[in-house]
């Protein structure tokens, strides 16, 4: 009867708290970071769009093979931050968080993965990690050509190795709460008197700057916008500045050849006025 009872309760607690499947990705940030801060595994974070064709390739070559799979099921909490076409269709929730987190970490191009801790800050920039962007393109062109969910997981597992759990995020809460007790007995002071004018306030533009490989700022970029308008509008501007590069460069050789045609006009002028003086 024990027994019976005690099984009774197994089954009842495995259908109320279903355990994610090898392989399966959070959409909650706030879970992925509770689930990061109780198996003290670093979150493997995906900006990707899953209708590009980029993304579904790597969905299909690593994500979705049983090799990566299983690597990820006993060291990373997987995290995808998906921004379909359709996104409309997201959960309210869902769509406004992702949008969030883009501008958050400075997410510009998708795909895009970094590794963060269980406080949801950066621990790994795969790009500054392997030195440049080009750099990291380069490696994962590498990994790609021959057994790639393999040795993906072992370029990730560089990483994870050297991973140590922050400090425990809840202590922090706790310090704060007792904090805010402490102001509460406090008697409340009197409001201050308000100004008859209010200060002007500046306009925050919610456009930001990407810089070029040089550190060149080049076009504005709204984080909430759509990432394929994006990608058009930084194309017109690349193709403008190539268009501007090649009228200067045009400018520069119609005044050299401006200055050839002086010289040899002045050799000539020369050469009546030598022999005229013998």
């Amino acid at each position: 009867m024990k027994f019976f009872f005690a099984l009774c309760c197994f089954l009842t607690t495995a259908v109320l708290v279903p355990a994610l499947s090898a392989g399966e990705w959070f959409t909650d940030f706030e879970k992925a970071k509770a689930e990061s801060l109780k198996t003290k595994r670093p979150i493997y974070i995906l900006f990707t769009n899953s209708d590009a064709a980029a993304d579904r390739s790597l969905e299909r070559t690593i994500f979705s093979q049983r090799k990566f799979q299983d690597y990820a099921d006993k060291k990373l909490v997987l995290l995808k931050i998906d921004f379909p076409n359709a996104s409309h269709l997201q959960p309210k929730n869902i769509s406004q968080q992702n949008r969030q987190l883009r501008t958050q970490f400075g997410i510009t191009i998708l795909p895009t993965a970094l590794l963060l801790d269980a406080n949801g800050d950066i621990y790994i920039d795969f790009h500054k990690a392997d030195g440049s962007a080009e750099k990291h393109r380069r490696k994962i062109n590498e990994i790609m050509d021959f057994d790639p969910p393999k040795r993906y997981a072992e370029y990730l597992d560089g990483f994870v190795k050297k991973y140590t759990p922050p400090v425990l995020e809840p202590k922090k809460a706790e310090a704060k709460s007792g904090e805010k007790k402490a102001e509460a007995k406090k008697p409340a002071k009197k409001p201050a008197q308000k100004p008859d004018k209010k200060p002007v306030e500046k306009a925050q533009d919610a456009d930001t700057n990407i810089p070029d490989e040089n550190g060149v700022l080049r076009i504005p970029l709204n984080p909430e916008g759509d990432f394929q308008e994006w990608l058009k509008a930084y194309q017109a501007e690349e193709a403008k500045e190539e268009a501007r590069e090649a009228e200067e460069a045009k400018e520069i050789i119609e005044e050299a050849k401006e200055a050839i045609e002086e010289a040899e006009a002045e050799k000539k002028d020369a050469k009546p006025q030598a022999s005229a003086e013998e």
